[in-house]
């Protein structure tokens, strides 16, 4: 058995993969584990520079509404 570690896209992939569960050719992790932390799901899943670059966008935006509104 191989494990694969994927990125869901579009929402309608989850219900083609639960369908694979259902028939018995995969078994879907995050169902078994259920209550982990969404932080340690998400960990890696943007790179630092990416994350600053959003965070400057982000306090950018906010200012930008604060002078206007």
């Amino acid at each position: 058995m191989e494990s694969l570690r994927i990125n869901i896209i579009n929402k309608d992939a989850i219900a083609i993969l639960e369908g694979m569960e259902q028939v018995g050719l995969i078994s879907l992790q995050w169902k078994e584990h259920g209550k982990n932390k969404l932080s340690r799901q998400l960990r890696g899943a943007i790179s630092d520079t990416k994350a600053n670059e959003m965070m400057q966008y982000i306090e950018k935006e906010r200012s930008e509404w604060e002078e206007r509104y």
